[in-house]
């Protein structure tokens, strides 16, 4: 026993005499660094980088010390050699670049980014010679160009304090602003811009094609708030919420929106059902991927939903529609209609072919000419 106790106090005093040390001592790491980098917080005027130490996370901002990096060009993502200082915890609590182990030039063209700023703050200043606001430079390194109508809503969001979201590509360390998604006053940047919120909406009585590439069914809404406010598509669905054609419905949702758009929708309570039945309205098919089919026993079909065309002899004409599409390009209509009955399988009259173009002109030549059609393509 005697024998165990001095070989265990033997080991322990060689252990110490080596100082083999704690085991949060600065260590070497492999990091993984994004192609751009993002303001650290709303206040600050810095510049962040997105990082992960493994190629299974996701990136994400880190406000650390980051030594050495001043080298890595926008437009890139890097496979680095780190040395990583630690607190007395063990967390990493500063980097050093050691090496750059692979580069990986990301296509400026499929990998687009967005960044929010508040103007606020003076992270985003005009950078232009004249003050024509043609020219801007964030946190005093990154200068971009913009024209037209960017500009003027970019030297709007400064005079007013506002917070912009703003879409970019890199290549070779060089910003190219795409556009700006969206702005608004730090108060509302939630409910416009990227947050989760409650609305009233108003739900119409009929749906129409989303206007995206693959044909789809959306609803059309407004925020009934104010009777001024315009009806857009809902190209998703919403959450426990169904709508039968024939009958317009007045819901509270929740949603969630980023960059200004809304991405999820989820029905909280509905306030009424107004019937519409028999009220006029339009809507708008593609003939892409064969989402129309050509009348039979008197009906059309869109999306396996069946509209009768033969009461007001409209079949023959949306069956010349379907038939001037052609391998190369494909054509769009807008047919007037109401709903006669309203119930979970509806019956749907066409009444008039509004429109039939192809799909290049059909926005100019019938979207932009009718405010009552909605559509999303540019």
């Amino acid at each position: 026993m005697k024998n165990l106790i001095v070989l265990f106090l033997s080991t322990f005093l060689i252990a110490c005499d080596l100082d083999l040390g704690s085991s949060f001592d600065p260590t070497t790491r492999t990091l993984y660094v994004d192609y751009y980098q993002e303001a650290c917080n709303e206040s600050g005027t810095d510049l962040c980088f997105r990082i992960r130490t493994s190629e299974e996370d996701a990136f994400a901002l880190t406000n650390l010390p980051m030594s050495g990096f001043g080298s890595l060009e926008w437009g890139k993502r890097y496979t680095v050699q780190v040395e990583a200082e630690r607190t007395d915890s063990g967390k990493d609590s500063a980097y050093t670049l050691e090496s750059i182990e692979a580069t990986e030039i990301m296509d400026p063209a499929s990998n687009n980014f967005l960044l929010t700023f508040n103007m606020s703050s003076g992270i985003l200043l005009d950078n232009s010679s004249d003050n024509t606001g043609s020219s801007w430079i964030i946190a005093g390194s990154k200068v971009f160009t913009c024209s037209g109508t960017d500009c003027t809503s970019l030297t709007k969001a400064f005079t007013d304090s506002e917070k912009v979201q703003l879409n970019f590509s890199a290549e070779n360390d060089q910003l190219t602003l795409l556009g700006i998604k969206c702005q608004s006053s730090e108060n509302n940047f939630s409910a416009e811009c990227e947050g989760v919120n409650d609305f009233s909406w108003d739900i119409a009585h009929f749906q129409s094609d989303c206007g995206l590439a693959t044909p789809s069914w959306c609803l059309i809404y407004k925020e009934n708030t104010d009777a001024s406010t315009e009806w857009n598509l809902l190209d998703l669905d919403i959450t426990d919420f169904t709508a039968q054609w024939g009958q317009q419905y007045d819901i509270d949702v929740q949603t969630t929106k980023k960059a200004g758009d809304i991405i999820s929708a989820t029905f909280i309570e509905q306030n009424s059902i107004d019937e519409k039945t028999n009220e006029s309205f339009k809507l708008v098919m593609q003939t892409a991927g064969g989402a129309l089919e050509k009348s039979s026993n008197d009906v059309i079909k869109y999306l396996s939903l069946e509209f009768d065309c033969a009461r007001n002899n409209q079949c023959a004409d949306i069956n010349n529609a379907i038939d001037d599409a052609t391998e190369t390009e494909e054509r769009i209509i807008v047919l007037q209609a109401i709903v006669e009955t309203s119930a979970e399988i509806p019956t749907i009259i066409i009444e008039d072919l509004i429109c039939n173009e192809a799909a290049s002109a059909f926005k100019v030549e019938c979207a932009d000419k009718n405010d009552d059609v909605y559509w999303t393509k540019k």
